[in-house]
């Protein structure tokens, strides 16, 4: 339910410690509400139940007493018994009827003894041929009245009907008492819950305070903040993660100020090179040409004349005679006086008279009178040579700056197994003949040795083109290879694998240890994102094409197969999506992040491409894409991999 907007506002502004209160209250009151009216329900039926197996119970009581008394006509008999009957608790009035309905016996009218009693109450109490519980009124009074028939045993038909009235004052009074009791003890269950969830909310809503005004000081600069974590619930952790992240900024504050000092010194340079640069810009402004209605040159600038090599002879000349080649250009000017549409060349190589060649932008458009008239065409000319000189900088920029994240990670990766190498060979010298240091020192050493040769392993790997061998391959027989040699960790893990292969899959060309190295990596970071009981799918089928690689022409209903490797785990974030395939990023604790690195760049050696999708919580999918196998065009693959594209950093 929407609540409205008057109410949301007043429960934003509200505090937590106040919404707690407010929602634990709420859920009380509603159990308990659903409480009473299951206690007092059930309690009401009880009493009702008691009251009429009681009046139940006198009136058969009655009717067994006033049967010999009804037989032999004995209406003094009949007449002490409803007294005696008319004295019990709750009974109001106590009555026996004739055969034929007439009254007997009556203990609050005895006046009424021969008549025929007329009411619709009456009339159904004395038809009754089986007990019969009516409701009723006398003096305001709601009564329960209780008919019984008398038989005598060898008679055809009853001999009478006795009939109790049962008061429901104490009943009713039974029941609000009930009522009132459960509505106590709701006040004072609500009471003490309204206190103890503004207890528990004052000690959550504390240390969230805390954290509230620890992060306002953060926002207002002040990074020397640090929480007392008194607790080991979520609240606990929260603490210690604030710590963590408040210990973070102010690092990496310290950072950002060093490397603000430095890059100032280059901003400083840089802007003394734009300076420069406006000043060449503006002293070049971009060129103009009109033509005429009939294509004829009107005017052009000293910008034009300098960019095209045109001269102030041309004017009056037709647009198509004096133009340099391309023919584009003068195509472009022409197509726009005849369809008053707006036409953009976005870049263009152009040979001028000298023989040298620019690159320009040329926008045409048309040039109208005062009155909407067309009275030709503009064209504007832009000199792309600075531009793409600067585009040229930019991506020189780019190369440098992955050369200097991947050295960034490379120092990071071997930083810290230098560390513990430096630490034991500064010991070597004093505890050579120490038999725990030299025990400790072969099982950390050889092992941080072994982890920095896998890092530069890797990075060649990475850096210089793969020997491949190209063979005919099955896709699926690599695939269940893989499989095999991780049945180990699928079964600890209690994974489940399903293989959705395609029946009619092509040969595949590659090198299949590469291949393979490639595939595992994908399944084994499957694995190792998975919890237990999870699900691993290996999917194959045909795609309608490769790219980037061309391909050359093959057989079958598709130039290329697929695998897909999809899991159940824990997925990978958003953020995280584009960079999974850089080398030294790895969201696991103990990875160097070149495995996913080294599968790409292999699947790209291959002709291939890998993708990702993922969601988070739900699962991740690796698909690759790969060429098939052509008998035809055996001698078009090459035998290494040296004529591959490197790898991109």
């Amino acid at each position: 339910m929407r609540l409205p907007k008057l109410t949301s506002r007043r429960w934003q502004r509200w505090s937590l410690r106040t919404k707690f209160a407010v929602a634990v209250v709420s859920v009380l009151l509603v159990v308990l509400l659903g409480f009473m009216a299951i206690v007092e329900h059930r309690q009401r039926e009880a009493i009702i139940g008691e009251v009429q197996k009681r009046g139940m119970i006198l009136t058969q009581n009655l009717a067994t007493m006033s049967r010999n008394s009804l037989l032999l006509y004995n209406y003094t008999a009949l007449e002490q018994n409803v007294e005696k009957f008319a004295k019990e608790v709750d009974v109001v009035y106590a009555i026996i009827l004739e055969r034929e309905g007439k009254v007997a016996a009556y203990s609050q009218h005895p006046e009424h003894v021969g008549l025929v009693l007329d009411g619709e109450i009456d009339r159904r109490a004395a038809e009754a041929i089986s007990l019969l519980v009516q409701e009723t009124g006398l003096r305001k009074e709601a009564i329960y009245d209780m008919a019984a028939p008398v038989f005598v045993e060898g008679s055809s038909g009853k001999w009478g009907t006795v009939r109790i009235g049962l008061s429901k004052r104490r009943m009713e009074a039974e029941i609000a008492r009930t009522r009132w009791e459960l509505l106590a003890l709701a006040g004072l269950t609500l009471v003490f819950g309204g206190v103890a969830s503004a207890w528990v909310a004052t000690r959550i809503a504390r240390p969230l305070r805390q954290l509230s005004d620890a992060a306002r000081a953060i926002s207002e600069g002040d990074l020397d903040q640090k929480i007392d974590a008194t607790t080991l619930d979520e609240i606990g952790t929260l603490a210690l993660t604030f710590n963590h992240m408040a210990a973070t900024l102010l690092q990496q504050r310290t950072d950002i100020e060093r490397t603000h000092a430095e890059l100032e010194t280059s901003f400083k340079k840089l802007s003394d090179m734009k300076s420069y640069t406006d000043h060449i810009l503006g002293s070049m402004p971009t060129g103009i040409l009109t033509i005429d209605r009939d294509g004829r040159i009107v005017t052009t600038n000293p910008a034009l004349e300098r960019l095209t090599g045109l001269s102030s002879s041309a004017r009056g000349r037709s647009v198509l005679e004096v133009l340099p080649d391309p023919q584009e250009i003068a195509g472009a000017l022409v197509e726009t006086l005849s369809t008053s549409a707006s036409v953009t060349l976005p870049s263009l190589t152009m040979t001028r008279a000298d023989g040298s060649s620019a690159q320009v932008e040329i926008t045409t458009s048309s040039l109208l009178g005062s009155e909407g008239k067309i009275l030709g065409v503009v064209g504007v000319f832009r000199d792309l040579s600075v531009i793409h000189q600067l585009e040229e900088q930019l991506r020189r920029a780019d190369r440098l700056a992955a050369v200097g994240t991947l050295a960034a990670g490379l120092a990071h990766e071997i930083k810290n197994p230098l560390v513990a190498l430096r630490a034991y060979t500064q010991m070597l010298p004093e505890k050579f003949h120490d038999e725990t240091y030299r025990r400790k020192f072969l099982e950390i050493v050889p092992p941080e040795l072994d982890r920095i040769n896998g890092i530069i392993e890797g990075l060649l790997e990475l850096s210089r083109p793969a020997r491949l061998l190209f063979q005919p391959v099955s896709l699926c027989n690599l695939m269940d290879r893989i499989l095999t040699l991780q049945s180990a960790q699928l079964d600890e893990k209690q994974i489940t694998v399903v293989r959705d292969y395609t029946g009619d899959l092509p040969l595949i060309k590659a090198d299949p240890e590469h291949l393979y190295r490639a595939l595992l990596n994908l399944v084994t970071n499957a694995i190792d994102s998975m919890a237990s009981h999870g699900r691993l799918t290996i999917r194959t089928g045909w795609v309608t094409s490769v790219s980037p690689t061309p391909l050359p022409l093959r057989a079958g209903p598709g130039p290329g197969v697929r695998v897909e490797i999809e899991d159940t785990g824990a997925g990978i974030a958003p953020a995280n999506s584009e960079k999974i395939f850089n080398p030294f990023f790895t969201t696991k604790k103990r990875g160097t992040g070149l495995g996913l690195a080294v599968t790409h760049k292999i699947i790209e050696d291959h002709a291939g491409q890998v993708t990702v999708r993922s969601s988070p919580g739900v699962g991740t999918t690796f698909t690759v894409i790969l060429p098939v196998f052509v008998p035809e065009a055996r001698s078009s693959w090459p035998r290494a991999a040296s004529a591959a594209p490197a790898a991109r950093v």
